[in-house]
């Protein structure tokens, strides 16, 4: 227990201490291969991520993206305000399942696996998205549609970095992944191959992100690269595995919660200006 005294009145108030949770999840509440022509939402067993080639007019450039929320209250109690989730390391990992790629563990349009966070369209948000919502409403060619989309939070809002590169912008991912055992620079060929997301908790739009995240009880993340497919959907880039394929992603978290003290809460602002007019 700490106490809050304030030097005005001579008072002493009651104040919660801070409690340090780490929370661990095996695998995600829903994830997704978020891709227009994915026909079996929320129930694939692999997950690959890819560019569209850029083509003018259709298609994001960042197309398929892979999806995973966690859903966090159990572990971490939501509700208490985002200032007072103090997070300390954020990781995440996933598993390659298949593909062969170039692989980069800093930001290359082309090699590098970015994660993200993840925003939400049309009144949706993780929860009532899921991962068996409509991946858009309206031509699956179209850009600009999907219901969610990979974001990187600039400034605390929610900017859609699907597609940065029509855009002429560089998004600054959550995280870059990192393969064990890799190279970069060099082709990733095989599976089993763990990336590992240590995201950057330097960055306060990070933060910000993962405060509303816990706060509201579900962390959702987006991993997404601009690995080139064709109009085929052939190509090299990676294949992650899923919920379903047994190898899905994983999150820890260390994080501090400050819980409001009771006492202020019941004092108030009003009542701290009476304590100063009894003075």
């Amino acid at each position: 227990m700490t106490r809050l005294i304030l030097a005005a009145t001579g008072c002493v108030i009651a104040a919660a201490s801070s409690a340090q949770t780490n929370a661990s999840f095996a695998s995600p509440n829903f994830d997704r291969w978020n891709y227009p022509f994915n026909f079996s939402a929320g129930t694939r067993t692999a997950a690959s991520t890819f560019s569209s080639g850029n083509v003018p007019g259709m298609f994001d450039d960042r197309d398929a993206q892979f999806l995973n929320s966690f859903i966090t209250a159990a572990q971490i109690a939501p509700g208490l305000g985002t200032s007072n989730y103090i997070i300390t390391s954020a990781v995440a990992t996933a598993t390659v399942t298949g593909g062969e790629f170039s692989y980069d563990n800093v930001y290359n349009e082309g090699s590098s696996i970015d994660l993200f966070g993840t925003g939400f369209r049309n009144g949706l948000n993780a929860f009532a998205y899921g991962d068996d919502f409509a991946w858009g409403f309206g031509d699956p060619t179209s850009e600009d549609l999907r219901n969610a989309y990979a974001t990187d939070n600039a400034g605390g809002s929610l900017r859609d970095v699907s597609n940065n590169i029509r855009d002429g912008f560089t998004p600054t991912p959550f995280a870059v992944g990192n393969i064990i055992g890799e190279t970069a620079g060099t082709t990733v060929t095989g599976s089993g191959q763990v990336v590992e997301f240590t995201l950057d908790l330097n960055n306060p739009d990070v933060v910000s992100y993962l405060q509303n995240a816990l706060n509201e009880g579900i962390v959702s993340l987006s991993v997404t690269s601009l690995h080139l497919a064709d109009q085929t959907g052939q190509g090299m880039f990676p294949v992650f595995g899923t919920n379903e394929g047994g190898s899905p992603m994983t999150l820890d978290l260390t994080v501090e919660i400050v819980p409001a003290p009771a006492s202020m809460a019941l004092l108030g602002l009003g009542g701290l200006a009476a304590i100063r007019r009894r003075r």
